[in-house]
């Protein structure tokens, strides 16, 4: 492993002068119009390029300068096609014992590869990456200059970090060690929940930790995209999992790929449930997804399951990240952090299909769950709490308190409007013929110091209009309907 981790930043470098040759050849320039210096010595050398440190000459600023190694192009594909002359010879037993297509996973392996190859492809990444992030003051994106960018040479921002493997050189920086732990956690899982587009290789020598406390991202050679829907079916799978309902979660499996649409899940339920419960039942403390995934994989051997690409770089970057993780603190708690940021997602984001998710853990067999609540609200705020209490974001734009205004506006309007949801929430306050003012009573406390209740009125009154005519239409629409 050890060898392994020397291919992310240790490999012997190409010479000085055939590099400035690519940059020179890929830019149009001699290095001296662009650049008013370059080191001597790389600054970082990997399996597929290297990096050098240099001053643009027009702005004075610091940049760094990715270019590839020469020839790695037909390496790739010789090695390519030696292991798709493999993977030939394994399918009938890929196929028949673990209900894979070997050729498949070399195509889907090799296209990744190839697609890191292509500069001014990681180049647009990078833009996508920094337009996703721009409003988040913990997370820092470097620019990338695409007017000297091209297919063999990337120049973007440099970027002054600490390794993210050194906890020691993390905390003479002054850098609080939880505090960045919380800061990364909640980027992997915006990007994986949010945005649909994740770093797919984010090993440490990929991710650094700035002097103001930001995790730092380089190399966006290979990222992932999920579509909208595979985003929702995965949050659908966290509800599933809170709810324990492991047949739903069996469903979500087929419905991402990993079982074929045909497929009987009821045999696969009771394995679900005791992965799950052997994992999550013993507590926070000792939940990783390390041991999730060899468990799982177990599985693989007696159910046809396949892991779909795209979901195999989704667990590795997981993995890796979690990885990070424990070296930086070795009882560190991945969920202590990523249940906190799925609560506040699902009470504060206003996106319809994470409305309708919150309905469904909130009620379980048509009987609605007070404590989840409050556990859902705790959580929450233990979220914003956490990011605006870190000691390394103090001068950065953290919220500083849960926003709830919109969800109880959507609460109130989904009341008024949806005849099943009112039923269920007058069912909930009057269960067991009596009123349940206790249970509103420990809510209304939980949000009492998130929820300004003048400005939240005004915004109510004001959109009363809309609800009435909202109110109309239904109304009308369920006359029509009954005729």
């Amino acid at each position: 492993m050890n060898e392994l981790c020397i291919l992310q930043d240790d490999v012997p470098p190409f010479p000085n002068e055939v590099a400035f040759n690519i940059i020179e050849e890929e830019l149009g320039q001699p290095l001296e119009a662009i650049f008013s210096k370059i080191s001597s010595q790389t600054i970082a050398a990997a399996s597929l390029g290297q990096v050098y440190r240099a001053t643009l000459r027009a702005t004075g600023e610091d940049v760094a300068i990715k270019v590839q190694r020469p020839q790695i192009e037909p390496i790739i594909y010789r090695d390519l096609f030696l292991f798709r002359t493999l993977a030939s010879f394994l399918n009938g037993f890929s196929l028949q014992k673990l209900g894979c297509n070997a050729e498949l996973i070399v195509d889907e392996f090799g296209e990744k590869l190839l697609e890191e190859l292509d500069y001014t492809l990681e180049a647009r990444n990078i833009e996508d990456f920094l337009e996703n992030f721009k409003d988040d003051p913990t997370v820092k994106i470097p620019r990338v200059y695409k007017n000297l960018c091209g297919p063999r040479v990337l120049v973007m921002e440099w970027i002054d970090g600490i390794r993210c493997t050194d906890p020691q050189a993390i905390k003479d920086a002054g850098i609080d060690l939880n505090g960045f732990l919380t800061v990364g956690v909640s980027a992997a899982l915006r990007q994986l929940l949010e945005f649909g587009l994740f770093h797919g290789d984010p090993h440490p020598g990929n991710i650094f930790a700035m002097q103001d406390g930001r995790i730092a991202y380089v190399d966006f050679g290979n990222v992932a995209v999920l579509s909208q829907q595979n985003k929702q079916i995965l949050i659908d799978a966290v509800v599933h999992a809170v709810n324990e309902d492991y047949g739903e979660m069996a469903n979500d499996f087929t419905r991402l790929g990993f079982l074929a649409k045909d497929t009987d899940v009821s045999p696969i339920v009771p394995a679900l449930e005791a992965i799950w419960q052997n994992s999550a039942g013993k507590g926070l403390a000792d939940f990783n997804f390390r041991s999730v995934t060899g468990q799982f994989n177990k599985l693989v051997y007696d159910f046809p399951i396949r892991i779909p690409e795209r979901f195999s770089l989704v667990i590795r970057s997981l993995l890796t990240q979690e990885g990070i993780c424990f070296t930086l603190k070795p009882d560190f708690k991945f969920l202590e952090v990523a249940y906190p940021y799925v609560a506040k997602r699902l009470l504060t984001d206003p996106n319809p299909a994470l409305r309708e998710r919150l309905i469904q853990v909130l009620f379980k067999d048509g009987v609605f769950q007070w404590k989840r609540l409050e556990n859902l609200l705790s959580l929450a705020k233990e979220n914003v709490a956490k990011m605006s209490s870190n000691p390394n974001l103090r001068v950065k734009r953290v919220e500083s308190k849960l926003d709830l205004t919109d969800t109880i506006k959507d609460g109130a309007r989904l009341f008024l409007l949806d005849e099943g949801i009112r039923r269920k929430l007058i069912l909930a306050l009057t269960e067991d013929s009596k009123l349940h003012v206790e249970e509103l009573v420990d809510v209304y406390r939980l949000v009492e110091d998130e929820v300004d209740i003048p400005t939240l009125a005004r915004e109510v009154v004001q959109d009363i209009p809309n609800v009435f005519r909202d109110f109309v239409l239904s109304w009308s629409n369920s006359v029509l309907s009954d005729r």
